[in-house]
């Protein structure tokens, strides 16, 4: 029972480490569910939908009231006349051609069009949140392996004093030591800056990422499908379709502007009731009709103006085809280069720098090197793992980005 207990306290234990670790995917998902743009859209898509079946109503009828034919003579004490007559009439307007089902149809495409940039926010989401998350990690990383630095100078300037106090050592190398503490110090104070700076950008997304500790490493990611293959899916992209379903919308506002010239009519019945016995009531019947005149001065002038704003959504459309091209090609460029430099690093410059920091060690040990060599070149060991991090962390934001072009092809 004793043991189970114990089982029971170190899970809970590694249960609240680990809840205590933002992931790069736990990111995402919190960025995702408390994204009040994402909220604002999809409340748009549906209150389109939802009025969409409306636009496609008659117009509510008109009750009307009145006295015709009243006399103005002796008014209002002279009794009424033949003509005199109470009158109730109903009236209903009749939009002309096909208003109404245009008009539904237009709703329909811009709750489409709404929906459609609601995908392309969360993809856009997803990499922003992707790349913030990078920065805090290389921000909090770096500032890591610096402070280690800083604490081995600081123990080197203590060792060095004693050296000095025993008459085994030399001022200089104090000196030495504490310059060497002062330049990593500052280093550590500009890193910190930088990776406070870089949470503030991932609480834009998480407002509760302060709250958690970054993991260790990098997540380890699939390499990406070829150029050519990410190529053919720009189409598709849920960016791109959020322009093609504003081109749907243009669409539809110059199919409404050119039936805006036929002419709405309504219908009117009324009856009109007359006093005395001998009066008979009256019954009446009217229609109305639009008379669209100087057309080519407004319905045409409306034509024209919606065909050059569905002209600019294509042509948007087709600037944004290449703008994505472009940052799918740079993106794909950064991660293959980032990754050769990375591996260049990892196989040459780093053993290499290392290398040279034991002999300098062993060096030392046996009288032939000083103490500030041995720690100059420890300085520049660090100085290269924060280049070969700061190559790590541009491959991790290049994958981000080539993630931002990996996608479903989001609503149809």
């Amino acid at each position: 029972m004793v043991r189970f207990v114990a089982f029971m306290g170190l899970a809970a234990c590694a249960l609240t480490a680990q809840a205590q670790t933002l992931t790069l995917e736990a990111a995402r998902e919190r960025a995702l569910a408390r994204q009040p743009a994402l909220a604002a859209l999809e409340l748009s898509a549906r209150a389109l939908a939802e009025g969409a079946p409306a636009e496609a109503a008659l117009p509510d009828p008109r009750l009307k009231l009145g006295l015709l034919n009243l006399p103005t003579r002796n008014f209002p004490t002279a009794s009424w006349e033949d003509m005199t007559q109470f009158v109730v009439s109903w009236e209903q307007m009749l939009p002309g051609g096909d208003k109404r089902r245009l008009r539904e149809s237009r709703a329909i495409a811009e709750s489409a069009q709404a929906r459609a940039e609601s995908a392309g926010l969360r993809q856009t989401i997803l990499r922003e949140v992707g790349v913030a998350w990078v920065d805090a990690w290389q921000a909090v990383a770096a500032d890591r392996l610096v402070r280690t630095l800083g604490a081995e100078f600081g123990r080197a300037a203590e060792l060095a004093g004693i050296g000095v106090a025993s008459g085994r050592g030399a001022q200089a190398e104090v000196f030495a030591m504490r310059q060497m503490q002062s330049l990593v110090a500052d280093r550590g104070i500009e890193l910190a800056a930088q990776a406070e700076r870089a949470r503030a950008a991932l609480r834009r997304w998480v407002p509760d990422a302060g709250a958690f500790e970054l993991p260790a490493e990098l997540p380890r990611w699939r390499d990406p499908a070829a150029l050519s293959a990410m190529a053919a899916m720009i189409d598709a992209h849920p960016q791109h379709a959020a322009h093609l379903r504003a081109q749907d919308t243009a669409d539809a506002d110059v199919a409404l502007a050119r039936e805006a010239s036929a002419p709405d009519k309504s219908i009117e019945v009324g009856y009109g009731f007359r006093a005395g016995m001998n009066r008979s009531d009256m019954l009446m019947v009217q229609v109305a009709f639009e008379l669209p005149m100087w057309r080519s001065e407004k319905q045409d002038r409306v034509v024209e103006a919606k065909l050059r704003l569905a002209e600019r959504a294509r042509e948007q459309r087709a600037d944004h085809v290449r703008q994505l091209r472009a940052e799918l090609d740079a993106a794909h460029a950064e991660w293959r280069l980032a990754g050769e430099r990375l591996a260049n690093f990892e196989r040459t410059v780093v053993p290499a720098a290392q290398g040279r920091l034991d002999t300098l060690a062993v060096a030392h040990s046996a009288g032939r090197a000083e103490l500030a060599q041995v720690f100059e070149a420890r300085r520049q060991l660090i100085d290269l793992r924060l280049q070969a991090l700061a190559l790590q962390a541009a491959r991790a934001r290049a994958r981000v980005a080539l993630e931002y072009f990996e996608h479903d092809g989001g609503p149809k």
